[in-house]
């Protein structure tokens, strides 16, 4: 839809649960997730035009991704994390290849959600340490050493959701702290007869 509300447009009919979309920078394809399969999958839907009618999705993963897609700025690649790592996978379909390998005893942090640079070099990724203190990291879409680039020591001061946004020079993320009250109730059963 419109930014003001207008033209409202369903993309899919299906009984599934379908989420986190995001679009493709040329706003002719987007990647979201369903589970229509029995398990949460990326699918692609296009179109050939704006304002042109939406074709059927169609599925890109066979992996199960633990996160949601986010398209490279030239529409090329699809990054996601899934249990082997920070992957990204060709937006036409094929297979997939890890930038960041989720089993690499020499990693310090694991890879929980990425975003793309503006220039489609770089993938920076959100990702949590064993004491889950988050940071934010870099890779090269070709491949590399990740490099850290911002490391959250303060536990009662971390980032409360995964998701993130950069420009290559700044990041914006939600920094929260957790606070709660206890409360006491007491139950009371009473019978109607």
């Amino acid at each position: 839809m419109m930014a003001d509300g207008r033209r409202f447009q369903q993309l899919t009919d299906d009984p599934a649960s379908e989420s986190h979309p995001d679009w493709s920078p040329d706003g002719l394809r987007l990647v979201f997730t369903s589970d229509k399969t029995g398990r949460g999958e990326l699918f692609v839907i296009s179109r050939e035009k704006k304002d042109a009618k939406w074709g059927v999705p169609h599925q890109l993963t066979s992996t199960d991704p633990e996160s949601s897609g986010k398209w490279s700025p030239d529409g090329r690649l699809i990054a996601y994390k899934h249990a082997r790592g920070l992957l990204i996978i060709p937006a036409e379909g094929g297979e997939p290849r890890a930038l960041v390998d989720a089993q690499d005893p020499t990693l310090p942090a694991s890879p929980v959600y990425p975003a793309r640079s503006k220039d489609s070099r770089t993938v920076y990724y959100l990702a949590y340490d064993a004491d889950q203190h988050a940071s934010f990291w870099s890779v090269p879409v070709t491949g590399g050493k990740p490099k850290l680039l911002v490391r959250f020591d303060d536990s009662s001061r971390q980032t409360s959701r995964v998701e993130f946004a950069t420009d290559g020079e700044r990041f914006f993320f939600t920094l929260a702290r957790y606070e709660s009250d206890i409360w006491v109730g007491d139950l009371s059963i009473s019978r109607h007869r």
